[in-house]
């Protein structure tokens, strides 16, 4: 499997591409604590209020587009990769309204392999965790996915996905979600990634339940006006709902989960 890594040597960034294998002797039943933060079996489903805002720099002016719908998650069904690692088979579905039909929109993948949680979404494979989990481990999120992938949002063009440097910042803690409460020894929280040059902003942190998993997510992923206009005078100091020309806001919070 290809990994993108980085390596900064007298200023200059070098990218090296590597292979990895599975460890002779690798034994899935030996997994550390923590699997229990990204259950995986079928029938687990979790259902999500997700409200998100797209930026778009339209002809006229800044477009903002609100959009708030429902989000479920369901594995339904399993494979076996080459290397015979358990794929587990997401449907993810959506609707506008709760009193609507649920609308298939995606199938994602998830599995385990040398201990790293690999989680495919389209073409994008992202390193969700790694075991044994512990407060202050940290990984590149998205060392499977070429630094220069460009995305569409909107109408616009960008690339966000270089080098999200990952970390725990708690484990093992209580808090509260959206009305549910959680006792000690419940809570992870995971910050993917944390990056603001005034440039671009990429911020992204999830928050998981032991037994549930992921529980609610925030992403900020925004592109400055400024790198457009080429002077980035105008863009200092003001806000990013204010600079920003492309990118969105998403709030994830779970309502429901079986």
């Amino acid at each position: 499997m290809k990994r993108w890594m980085w390596s900064v040597c007298i200023g200059t960034l070098v990218v090296v591409v590597s292979f990895h294998c599975t460890p002779e002797g690798f034994n899935r039943d030996n997994v550390a604590d923590g699997e229990e933060y990204f259950p995986l079996y079928i029938g687990h489903a979790i259902t999500y209020q997700v409200d998100s805002i797209v930026f778009d720099d339209a002809p006229g002016g800044n477009a903002l587009d609100t959009v708030t719908f429902q989000l479920r998650e369901e594995i339904v069904a399993t494979d076996l990769s080459k290397l015979n690692d358990t794929i587990y088979i997401i449907h993810r579905s959506r609707r506008n309204d709760p009193g609507q039909a649920w609308q298939l929109k995606d199938v994602w993948t998830v599995t385990i392999e040398e201990l790293e949680v690999l989680r495919k979404e389209e073409n994008l494979l992202f390193h969700k965790m790694t075991f044994p989990l512990r407060k202050g481990l940290r990984w590149n999120a998205t060392a499977y996915i070429n630094p220069n992938t460009s995305v569409q949002i909107g109408t616009e063009n960008l690339e966000p996905y270089e080098f999200w440097d990952a970390a725990v910042l708690d484990i093992d803690a209580a808090g509260e979600i959206h009305g549910f409460e959680f006792p000690s020894g419940s809570v992870m929280h995971i910050r993917v990634t944390d990056a603001d040059d005034n440039v671009t902003k990429r911020f992204v942190s999830e928050t998981y339940v032991r037994g549930i998993g992921l529980v609610a997510r925030t992403d900020t992923i925004l592109d400055s006006r400024c790198i457009e206009l080429g002077d980035f005078t105008p863009c200092i100091g003001r806000p990013w709902l204010e600079q920003a020309d492309k990118g969105y806001i998403l709030s994830q919070v779970m309502i429901e989960y079986e």
